[in-house]
This record gives C-alpha cells, structure tokens and sequence, in this order.
C-alpha cells in the first residue's frame, strides 16, 4: 500500500483509488484528463493536488489550485466535498478555500499569496480576472489577481463540455503563458468525460499543445 493509498482513503473513506487516481497524484500533471462520469475526477484531482502540496511537497505543483466549473451548481457541490476531504486530512488551517462566483466575497483570497489555496469558481469570475476584466472587483485590484492567477497557478477546467467560449479562451491564455514564460510554473488541466480536444484549437494553442 502506498502513501497515497492511506491518504486517500483517509480522506473519502473509500477502498484503494483507481489506478488513474493513483497516477495523478504520483506523475507529473497531464494537459488532458478524460474519465468516464461517476469514477471520481474531482476527488482524483483535489486529492492529487493536495497530496502533492501536502505531502510530497513536489515543486512542480503549483500553490493555487484554481478550480473552474461552467455553474453555480457544480461550485457549490465541490466546496461541500473539498471541505469535508480537508476535515477528514485535519488540513482546515493549512490549505486555504474560497469560492469565487456571483454574490461572493472575490477578493480576500490575495491577503494570503503565500498559502497554498483553492479557489472554486464559475468560469465569467475567474477567466475575467485572468483577462485583467475581473467582475466585482475594483480596476485597482486587477493587476493583483492577473498576476496570482498567471503565476504558480494549477488551472483546472472541468465539465469542459459546458464552457462554451470560455473553453478556447482558456487554451489561448494557456498558450500565452508557454509561449511568454510565467515566473512561476502555472499548468492548465482540462477535464470531461467527453473531451475533444479539438475544441482547444485556438491560433495559438495549436503547435502549444498539440505539438
């Protein structure tokens, strides 16, 4: 049984994780993740990330861990199973939560840059802050969350199947962040049960991340 495994299981206090499961939290991280409904994504990614942070305390996993989902519905439900995964991890003081979308507090995650967070939000309140548009936030606040979120950001896009323009908007800021180098390692990660990634096939994504 690996560290993993005992982690994991603290957390969801299932069996063993799947062995894709197993394989995020031990490999580098991929652009593209696609599993079928109901084998655990969110739990795969979450756990990963702060397995990784935690635990292993691998350098090339970024601090933020900026989770995007197309709706309100969907943030609300992942806030409910990373707060209880932290609880059960005794990890509350350690790793920081906010959730970002319409009628939320967006801005008190930047008091603390140093710690490792996660943010959940819906896609207008996260992408518009990584355009340097952010909604609700005041214009002198701006540059703050541009730059938090282009430097050791973990980027996760999940239910990429909903995002509509969001989803080339995301694989072009992506592209800009490889292209132009961040000073701090930053990752997207796109996630569906029905990925094409042809969907992703910007101007300049294209050779990006496709090769």
């Amino acid at each position: 049984m690996s560290d993993y495994s005992a982690f994991f299981r603290q957390a969801t206090l299932l069996a063993e994780p799947f062995p894709y499961q197993q394989t995020l939290a031990q490999a580098a991280w991929p652009d593209f993740l696609e599993i079928p409904t109901g084998l655990g994504k969110t739990a795969a990614i979450m756990l990963a990330w702060l397995y990784k942070r935690q635990v292993a305390h691998d350098a090339d996993t970024p601090r933020r861990l900026v989770y995007c989902l197309p709706m309100r519905v969907l943030v609300e439900q992942t806030q409910a199973n990373i707060d209880c995964w932290l609880e059960r991890l005794n990890l509350q003081g350690q790793v920081n939560v906010h959730i970002l979308m319409g009628g939320e507090d967006g801005q008190s995650w930047v008091m603390q840059p140093e710690k490792d967070t996660i943010l959940i939000g819906t896609q207008d309140m996260l992408l518009s802050r990584a355009l340097m548009r952010g909604y609700g936030v005041s214009r002198y606040q701006w540059p703050v969350h541009f730059a938090l979120l282009h430097n050791d950001a973990l980027w996760v896009f999940d239910e990429v199947q909903l995002m509509g323009a969001g989803l080339s908007t995301s694989a072009q800021l992506e592209a800009f962040r490889r292209t132009l180098i961040t000073s701090v390692v930053t990752k997207s990660l796109w996630v569906s049960a029905t990925l094409n990634r042809d969907w992703l096939n910007t101007v300049g994504a294209v050779a990006v991340l496709h090769g």
